[in-house]
């Protein structure tokens, strides 16, 4: 028996990221498009999540493959590990982020992206707020079929999707679980590999097109014979805005 007749996950969520590929397909080029324009200029790229979203700027990140123009926004008070209770509280709480992009020094008319599989909680919806304020363009990756099912926590009322520029829609259903099991129980989230799915889909066709155009900007693995060298020349660059390098 093959894997995806035996398992369901597998089958749930590979038809998802295949329709993410498809309805999101105009953004994708769209934002690989303004990428390229941005490295070019010497500008960067930021990404900010909390809770099981902070994966995804920690996924984007100087990894081997990755696009050393990538900076992560993310706080040890945000992460999974900071325990589930401290985090819900916080995710919900307006402000409790925006330091983050003071210290960062994002530049007037650089992209951020933001992740949120329902976009609702207030911490988030202000982030964008407050990065709107600071002439940054918007992305939100997050479910519309979910954001759109429930209310806004923001004082605003507002969703994320709702104060960004452009929106990459994640799929998926309300709750992010695809698979259910019994009643109301559902098992088998989507959004982180449907976030780092399209993640990469946009960073790998913008990094294409800079490697063609003489921008050398992808990471390769340190364990091969000449990653690290490359990767220090590349670190050297991206050094001057990305503090973690410093």
């Amino acid at each position: 028996m093959s894997l995806m007749g035996e398992f369901k996950f597998p089958l749930a969520a590979l038809s998802q990221l295949e329709a993410a590929i498809q309805n999101n397909q105009a953004v994708i080029e769209k934002l690989s498009a303004r990428i390229v324009r941005d490295v070019k200029k010497k500008r960067s790229l930021f990404v900010f999540g909390s809770g099981h979203s902070a994966l995804f700027p920690m996924e984007m990140y100087h990894r081997a493959g990755g696009a050393s123009f990538v900076i992560p926004l993310v706080a040890e008070y945000l992460l999974p590990s900071a325990g589930p209770p401290v985090v819900r509280a916080l995710e919900r709480t307006p402000g409790v982020a925006s330091h983050l992009l003071r210290r960062a020094r994002p530049k007037k008319g650089e992209m951020l992206w933001i992740a949120s599989q329902s976009g609702i909680n207030g911490a988030v919806v202000e982030f964008a707020l407050e990065a709107k304020k600071l002439g940054l363009f918007t992305v939100a990756f997050t479910s519309k079929k979910h954001s759109l099912s429930v209310a806004s926590r923001h004082p605003s009322g507002k969703r994320l999707m709702e104060v960004c520029d452009e929106c990459v829609d994640l799929g998926g259903v309300p709750g992010d679980a695809l698979v259910p099991l019994s009643g109301k129980v559902s098992a088998g989230p989507l959004s982180t590999l449907s976030s780092v799915f399209l993640g990469h889909t946009i960073l790998v066709d913008a990094c294409e097109r800079l490697e063609k155009a003489g921008v050398r900007c992808v990471y390769t693995s340190v364990n091969t014979p000449d990653g690290e060298t490359r990767n220090r020349t590349l670190e050297a660059v991206a050094a001057e805005r990305d503090p973690l390098l410093r």
